[in-house]
């Protein structure tokens, strides 16, 4: 069963934004969906489980944003 997981970032501001995060989010081995909002400042992934999460983060901030 998936989780559903919101992280909150920091730095996005526009559509192309939402497409990084969600790509570096997706790279991340055990992810199997991100979607991100940059008006409401959060990625929305859904993994088997919670241990994704500081993979995710670091991949979100590789990508020149905040967690």
């Amino acid at each position: 069963m998936l989780k559903a997981i919101v992280i909150n970032v920091e730095g996005m501001s526009c559509h192309h934004c939402e497409m990084s995060v969600e790509k570096a989010c997706r790279s991340v081995s055990g992810v199997e969906s991100a979607k991100a909002s940059a008006k409401k400042g959060v990625v929305k992934i859904k993994a088997a489980d919670e241990s994704v999460i500081p993979m995710v983060k670091a991949a979100v901030k590789e990508a020149g944003f905040s967690c």
